[in-house]
């Protein structure tokens, strides 16, 4: 005699997707509810999509690269697109270091153009204030940012390798990206660059290759004298009480 049939289990409830699945997910939805469309950015949209991937989806820069080349945002809107995300990461200061990176990596990946970039830092310096009533840290982005596209060989490890990018066109980019900062904060910036850089290298600054040759920490020193409105001698001691010795 048969056994009676047994009833089927009940196959457990699916967990929600994680890791490669939600970023699977996430893409997959960007078909059909895009976040430009008629060559408009959709705010509301794109503002939950950089929410989800900041909150967990994304979590290595290869996630970020594919979920942003899905969002398929046209140039002339990638400020914008920039620009929200970074507001929404200035207000989760607990990991300060990872917005910076993401927009690098995105620059990197020829995801987003370095002249987008460089309009936002340029129109953040104009309500800075408005910024770092938020987040009073939020002035990082600036140095963290413009450390990470530092060029650099291939082999080292961080910084930026690519054809025709010099220490002379970053200083450049640099010069534009703070130009509307409040001169002391501007000067905080590059402070920090160099005190970053030494970090990085774990040497002291004249040492490192690619600083040591030519007048590149004269024109910095320059620069933050400049800002200060300062002999070279303040500016040096500005730069020490960073933990960055320079004998120009």
């Amino acid at each position: 005699r048969q056994p009676p049939p047994q009833p089927a289990a009940t196959p457990p409830a699916s967990p929600p997707p994680g890791g490669d699945d939600a970023l699977f997910v996430l893409v997959g939805e960007l078909g059909d509810a895009p976040v430009v469309s008629d060559g408009a950015l959709n705010e509301a949209r794109l503002g939950d999509v950089l929410k989800r991937l900041w909150d967990g989806v994304a979590r290595k820069p290869k996630d970020w690269i594919a979920a942003w080349q899905a969002m398929t945002i046209p140039v002339d809107k990638q400020a914008e697109a920039l620009q929200k995300f970074l507001n929404m990461t200035f207000m989760q200061p607990e990991d300060p270091e990872r917005a910076p990176m993401v927009v690098a990596e995105l620059v990197k990946a020829h995801k987003v153009k370095m002249r987008s970039v460089e309009e936002v830092l340029v129109a953040f310096g104009h309500n800075l204030d408005g910024i770092l009533a938020l987040n009073e840290d939020a002035w990082h982005v600036y140095a963290q940012f413009l450390v990470h596209v530092f060029p650099k060989p291939a082999a080292a490890g961080w910084g930026w390798s690519r054809v025709g990018w010099s220490w002379q066109s970053w200083w450049k980019f640099v010069e534009q990206c703070i130009q509307t900062l409040e001169p002391s904060r501007a000067s905080d910036v590059l402070c920090m660059i160099l005190r970053l850089v030494q970090d990085r290298e774990g040497q002291a600054i004249q040492e490192v290759q690619g600083w040591a040759e030519g007048d590149k920490l004269s024109r910095v020193v320059a620069k933050i004298s400049e800002l200060g409105a300062c002999e070279s001698a303040e500016a040096l001691e500005k730069l020490a009480m960073q933990g960055v010795t320079v004998a120009v």
